[in-house]
């Protein structure tokens, strides 16, 4: 008892100095509004199916609208946001993907709440040819 009695009293004013000031950098964090904002962020396709090839063309963008602290979506990049697309269950020929927002990839704290275009059109064909932007 006399241990935790020293412990907690020992320097009992810096340690509440010191919850003092991380209350206060909390409050001015929490505080602070979402806001929104639009960011263009790349599209990929993955999982596409062996033996079968995108044909035609693919958006390689797409506009993202994202919810955050303003501070966060400031410091937003080009490389910090991005969205991929499950070609897994793609079958061979053409058809429309709706995109969701659960498929862009963003920062803790980042919330993407649109993308748009809604839905993209995919073409896959098979053939040995080789993949669309390989040389």
């Amino acid at each position: 008892m006399r241990f935790l009695r020293r412990l907690v009293g020992h320097d009992l004013g810096l340690k509440l100095s010191a919850l003092a000031i991380s209350l206060a950098l909390w409050a001015a964090y929490s505080s602070e509004p979402l806001v929104e904002a639009g960011f263009n962020a790349p599209l990929a396709l993955v999982n596409v199916p062996p033996g079968l090839q995108v044909a035609g063309d693919v958006p390689t963008a797409v506009r993202l609208r994202v919810r955050g602290r303003a501070v966060l979506l400031r410091r937003l990049g080009p490389g910090d946001l991005s969205v991929h697309v499950d070609c897994s269950q793609v079958r061979a020929g053409s058809q429309l993907v709706k995109l969701v927002p659960g498929m862009a990839d963003g920062p803790y704290g980042a919330e993407v709440v649109d993308i748009m275009p809604p839905e993209i059109q995919i073409s896959l064909v098979s053939g040995s040819a080789p993949p669309r932007g390989a040389k």
